[in-house]
């Protein structure tokens, strides 16, 4: 999927992006008032691992669970960037800004809406001057089309949402400016409604993936495992929640066949901390 346009998510590409996913799955519960999100770094030494602090994410949430505020900060906990949201009347997103450590405007994000439903989000620089625009169009009230274009009008990117006869998503498909394939996801769903897995093919590679998502006997998301082409098990992503059902760490292993046997390789940490 083709974003090298947005500036959004060159800011977040420093953290682990399935921290970002994950939120899609298990939403934040109870009243939270702030989330830290901290990023370690992983390095073996004499066959034990060792995690180091490298980023983190303090987020500020008003009465409703709407982010207000979120900082980026370092490892030595130095501001890297903030990033501010507004709200309209009708609490839909309409406004994120985000300065530096030095409070100089890096960039602006803005949210157009049409009969409630997201139209238009506009990307500009510091200068004000517009770098993308992503255009949302709808059938049935479902998002059907999400187009992206650069600062002068050309199409970057363009991805093509289709759904089942229940309303839910059944597949995603991203292309190119030339209207080739970029990527398509596919979604299938247990009988209690939840996602099962989503598989993912790649043109460029002509490639496959599938990811599978694991319930406890509660139905609550506790791994997401990922399988290649040959449907071999290549990641885990192990989720542990607190007691009020908020995600607060997620530690990802790479499998691998070494010396004879099957290794779950450590490659990330991601820890949550919240006050309520």
């Amino acid at each position: 999927m083709k974003r090298a346009l947005s500036f959004v998510l060159v800011a977040m590409m420093s953290f682990a992006m399935f921290a970002q996913d994950i939120f899609s799955y298990v939403p934040l519960t109870g009243s939270v008032k702030t989330s830290k999100q901290i990023n370690y770094v992983i390095s073996s030494k004499f066959g034990n691992y060792f995690r180091t602090p490298a980023s983190k994410l303090i987020c500020k949430y008003d009465d409703l669970g709407k982010e207000l505020e979120s900082v980026e900060m370092s490892e030595i906990d130095e501001i890297k960037t903030k990033t501010i949201s507004a709200y309209d009347d009708n609490g839909n997103l309409k406004e994120q800004i985000t300065y530096d450590n030095k409070d100089n405007l890096l960039w602006k994000v803005t949210t157009e809406y049409k009969d409630g439903l997201k139209a238009d989000v506009s990307e500009f620089d510091a200068d004000g001057v517009l770098k993308s625009k992503t255009i949302f169009k709808y059938k049935d009230g479902k998002l059907e089309d999400e187009t992206g274009y650069e600062t002068e009008g050309a199409l970057v990117w363009k991805t093509i949402y289709k759904y089942n006869e229940d309303g839910t998503q059944s597949s995603i498909l991203h292309y190119n400016a030339d209207g080739s394939l970029d990527e398509e996801q596919t979604f299938d769903y247990s009988e209690d409604g939840k996602i099962a897995n989503i598989k993912y093919f790649d043109a460029f590679t002509s490639s496959s993936t599938k990811k599978v998502f694991r319930y406890d006997g509660n139905g609550v998301l506790t791994e997401i495992t990922t399988y290649d082409n040959s449907d071999k098990i290549k990641n885990r992503l192990v989720i542990k929640y607190d007691a009020v059902g908020n995600v607060v760490k997620m530690t990802e292993y790479n499998i691998a066949d070494k010396f004879g046997t099957t290794l779950n390789e450590l490659v990330s940490m991601i820890e949550f901390v919240y006050e309520y």
